[in-house]
């Protein structure tokens, strides 16, 4: 009976140790997994805002000052709107808990994107092919931005509907509508207030594949993060996708990402010098102008990852995501099951080198 006893308490006190060993195991592999995840995350996002705007711009301005011209499927998208190399689509809050962020960037993804081609023969009207010195690289389904060199035209994003056509003086990019080149209207007249036909001497820019793409955080119940479900950081084609894709919609990045903040840096104008970081709210910077566009130099983004789910309170509430600077603090309520997880934190700046290297 002694040896027994003795055995029962020394296979509860094993267990015991092997309990706790387990969950401080688990606990750290998670919590590294989530740091990873972070870093990853923010290392691919940092990657393509570092881009964006490459073929938007000009030797000494945005390629589209002037405005853009941007259709899809049936509907006008921009008419002489701002197409914007990068935009952060500001998530609100509920119940004063900040919602994630979202990053909208555009960017030529060709390998000739920051190399124009210049027009060598005027469209006769919006629908006629556009003549250019080079293919640049182009091909039947790439788009294509045309504009103006100084910035001074309405910009069109065309979609390729035929490889380019070799003619005597350069090569025919054909751009006719169909169901399967969506960006194509098919009267340009009907769709934009200005169809803009473009003459010699202005540029064609091979924006290649990727179009605009947007980045944020979408959970496995397509709701906003709490301690119930999971999330990743995905990214999906701002026009191909619904507004609000779910995660079998979109590319995922990153899984145990719960948040995305950002802000913008801005300059005054004609410097290059960031003095304030601003939220994506208000008259300014929810919809900022083609100058507005201008005085953004740098994004910083915050990544929040959370880890393994604990039994008990492990992070005290408010979560800081970033500390008072040039902006005030940003900091994320916690519920009481959201404060039974680890999260990491990590923050960075990243230049918009596109915008910068233009020099306005």
């Amino acid at each position: 009976m002694v040896a027994v006893a003795l055995g029962l308490v020394t296979i509860v006190v094993v267990m015991q140790v092997l309990s706790v060993y387990e969950a401080r195991k688990r606990t750290t592999t998670v919590g590294n997994d989530a740091e990873m995840s972070a870093a990853v995350g923010l290392f691919m996002l940092e990657r393509e805002v570092r881009m964006a705007g490459a073929g938007l711009t000009a030797p000494q301005a945005l390629a589209c000052d002037a405005g853009s011209n941007l259709f899809f499927d049936t509907a006008t998208v921009l008419d002489g709107g701002v197409l914007a190399p990068l935009r952060i689509v500001d998530g609100g809050t509920s119940g004063g808990v900040p919602l994630p962020d979202r990053i909208r960037v555009l960017r030529s993804d060709a390998d000739f994107g920051v190399a124009p081609s210049i027009v060598v023969q005027g469209m006769g009207a919006a629908t006629s092919a556009v003549t250019v010195t080079s293919a640049a690289g182009l091909r039947q389904g790439d788009l294509f931005l045309a504009g103006a060199p100084d910035g001074s035209k309405t910009c069109t994003v065309m979609q390729m509907s035929s490889d380019p056509v070799a003619t005597g003086n350069g090569f025919q990019l054909n751009h006719a509508s169909a169901t399967d080149f969506p960006y194509n209207p098919n009267s340009p007249t009907t769709a934009f207030t200005n169809a803009i036909r473009y003459d010699v001497g202005d540029v064609v820019v091979n924006l290649g594949q990727l179009g605009l793409q947007t980045f944020g955080v979408i959970c496995n119940d397509n709701g906003a993060p709490s301690g119930t479900n999971t999330c990743d950081l995905a990214s999906f084609d701002a026009f191909a996708a619904p507004a609000n894709p779910t995660l079998a919609q979109a590319n995922s990045i990153v899984p145990q990402v719960v948040n995305l903040q950002a802000q913008y840096g801005v300059a005054p104008a004609n410097s290059q010098v960031v003095n304030a970081w601003v939220d994506a709210t208000g008259g300014t910077w929810a919809a900022p102008t083609a100058a507005d566009l201008r005085r953004i130099k740098a994004v910083r983004v915050a990544v929040v990852t959370r880890g393994n789910l604990e039994r008990d309170v492990v992070t005290p509430s408010p979560l800081v995501v970033w500390d008072a600077g040039l902006a005030s603090e940003l900091a994320i309520p916690l519920s009481a099951d959201e404060q039974r997880y680890r999260y990491r934190v990590l923050v960075t700046v990243i230049p918009l080198i596109n915008v910068i290297w233009t020099g306005v």
